[in-house]
């Protein structure tokens, strides 16, 4: 069922319950009302019977008996009936009706002063005339036609009433939730119409404060993303194809040269040797693409556990050495007494891929190919420093040195795929930590890492 149809009828429902709360209740009030009224036309008969028949001399039973049956104000069906003290019937003005009356309960008339109920369709009033000791009570019934109309009308009129006004309730309640859906329906409308290819539309706002804008706002945001992450994956695919198409296209070359003719055997190795160079660096680029891919992946679960990062700088530089024998890696220690102060919670491969490529970076950037490291335990943290005295990075490259492939402008010329960096960047956000870079153009660089304390 359409939202549309789903308010309409929830509205309908609201309203005819509101409405046959109010008809009940006015129904009720109203019949309390008619029958007290009637009650009191039945005890103003009763009164003025025993006035007429006990204060008034000159009339008699039947006398009075002939008045009331040529009263034309007379009730339908009236009955009155007075009783002497010995539940006697001394007077009646209607012989052929008899209300069931027995002595218990005109003695309990005579205890409360009056009593009412009903017997079928009459209405009946009971009171105990005159002086309490007399001992005289006097009942009066009669159907209440007139009231009886009134209320059948009554219910009549309110289940007409209730219909139509639930009628045009419904009417109402489809034009204004028609109305109220209008801005969904032209969300609906304008979001058929885009695509992957056409991430670029955005939704109308509106006034910027309603629930309908905030929808749009909310839903322009996720676009945002969308063409952000959609960017980014072509980026990615481009300069993936870019770096792996690079030594491949080497590598073909060089075999397609060595065949063309006979060559030495020292030439074949040479070209061997070449070769090899190039799939071992086919094979780190390889190996790059895929952990920052990992690390783009909205389902990617890390293994966390207690790590030391004194230890593991130590395993990072035993790695790289025997990688690059010429490289220098200097540590600059300041460790505390306790040595839980050094333990953080991470995956120690993925922190094993940052430093070794922040090591890497420094040593292959420098001159002197050396990196300071400095460990130092602040507070709740261990901070983690990389200093070199290399090529440094200008200040105009900075913002974009943590960007997928890219590559400082002074940089040119020394081997790199610009993925280093960008797969730091994302393993410290990962640990929920942080990464600052102090450098200038020929001065060398400066990085600090800032990693949460297990304890």
């Amino acid at each position: 069922m359409q939202i549309r149809s789903r308010l309409t009828i929830q509205f309908v429902g609201i309203v005819a319950l509101i409405l046959l709360i109010s008809y009940l209740v006015t129904y009720f009030f109203s019949a309390k009302y008619r029958e007290n009224h009637f009650y009191e036309g039945l005890r103003n008969r009763a009164t003025t019977t025993g006035q007429l028949l006990f204060k008034v001399n000159q009339i008699s039973p039947s006398l009075l008996k002939i008045i009331d049956q040529n009263k034309k104000s007379s009730l339908t069906s009236e009955n009155i009936t007075v009783y002497n003290s010995k539940n006697e019937q001394v007077y009646t003005n209607n012989d052929s009706l008899n209300f069931d009356t027995t002595n218990g309960l005109l003695n309990r008339i005579r205890v409360n002063g009056e009593l009412r109920w009903h017997q079928g369709d009459y209405t009946i009033i009971g009171i105990a005339y005159g002086d309490p000791g007399n001992g005289i009570v006097i009942t009066a019934g009669a159907i209440d036609s007139f009231g009886n109309s009134q209320s059948s009308n009554l219910a009549i009129v309110m289940l007409i009433s209730f219909f139509v006004i639930l009628g045009v309730v419904g009417l109402s309640g489809w034009i204004y939730a028609g109305s109220a859906l209008r801005p969904i329906n032209r969300i609906i409308d304008k979001t058929k119409n885009i695509s992957a290819t056409n991430l670029s539309a955005r939704l109308d706002e509106g006034n910027k404060k309603d629930e309908i804008a905030v929808l749009s706002a909310t839903f322009n945001q996720m676009l945002n993303r969308l063409e952000s992450t959609f960017q980014l994956q072509k980026t990615f695919v481009a300069n993936a194809s870019h770096e792996l198409k690079n030594p491949l296209t080497v590598i073909t070359s060089q075999l397609e040269v060595i065949l063309l003719r006979e060559r030495t055997p020292e030439e074949y190795k040479k070209t061997i040797d070449s070769v090899l160079d190039d799939i071992r660096d086919l094979n780190e680029v390889s190996l790059r693409l895929l952990d920052l891919a990992r690390l783009n992946s909205d389902e990617i679960e890390i293994n966390f556990k207690q790590t030391r990062v004194d230890e593991l700088l130590w395993q990072c530089k035993e790695e790289l050495q025997e990688r690059q024998p010429d490289y220098k890696i200097s540590f600059s220690l300041d460790l505390p007494e306790d040595e839980k102060k050094l333990i953080v919670l991470g995956n120690e491969y993925l922190l094993k891929t940052a430093f070794l490529n922040i090591m890497d970076n420094a040593c292959k950037f420098g001159d002197d190919k050396e990196v300071i490291i400095s460990l130092q335990t602040i507070e709740n943290h261990v901070t983690v420093l990389f200093k070199d005295n290399g090529i440094g990075i200008k200040q105009s490259d900075l913002p974009n040195i943590f960007e997928p492939f890219y590559r400082a402008t002074n940089v040119v010329g020394i081997s790199g795929h610009g993925i280093g960096l960008s797969l730091v960047e994302k393993i410290i956000r990962l640990h929920k930590s942080s990464i600052k870079v102090n450098s200038k153009s020929g001065e060398g660089s400066l990085f600090t890492i800032t990693i949460p304390a297990a304890f």
